[in-house]
């Protein structure tokens, strides 16, 4: 009973130190971009973990890689590098830092005094398309538009002002 205590505490040490990570140094900053040092970068996200094959040369490269792309940062800081007992995986965890987003909201508006006329061209929309016409008169809740259909019938709509586009023809 006790040999097979043993043998199974033996085989999980053996499983476990086979994927178990080394440590192999620690780095104050880390980074395959060029930084800017005039721009403001901020922290993005802490404590992020990224992995990469040995496979390629290229490994150490492809985990900072993964670490800052997930975030959209730039560089790594306060990071661990550390590398697979058995050689064949590479990780990086520190945290992550960016450029300081700057959210840009435009709201623009324009202001000009249209005067509709009795035989000036406007057009509307109506039924998922824009119809093109001529102004037969005008009251108080928009202007009576003359048009001709897909059928060339010549109709007759009114349409509120704010419909309305004036059309220089």
């Amino acid at each position: 009973m006790k040999s097979k205590i043993f043998l199974i505490g033996m085989g999980v040490i053996l499983m476990s130190s086979c994927a178990s990570y080394r440590r192999v140094g620690d780095l104050n900053m880390i980074s395959n971009r060029n930084i800017d040092s005039g721009k403001e970068y901020v922290l993005i996200q802490r404590d992020v973990q990224a992995k990469a094959t040995m496979k390629k040369d290229d490994a150490l490269e492809r985990a900072i890689d993964a670490a800052t792309e997930k975030y959209k940062g730039d560089y790594m800081m306060n990071v661990k590098v550390y590398v697979r007992e058995n050689g064949a995986k590479i990780k990086v965890e520190g945290d992550v830092w960016g450029l300081k987003e700057n959210n840009i909201s435009v709201q623009t508006s324009v202001n000009k005094k249209i005067e509709l006329q009795t035989g000036d061209m406007a057009a509307f929309h109506s039924t998922g398309r824009i119809v093109e016409g001529k102004i037969i008169g005008i009251n108080e809740k928009g202007a009576i538009i003359e048009y001709s259909d897909k059928n060339g019938v010549t109709k007759r709509k009114q349409v509120p002002f704010e419909k309305i586009t004036k059309i220089e023809k």
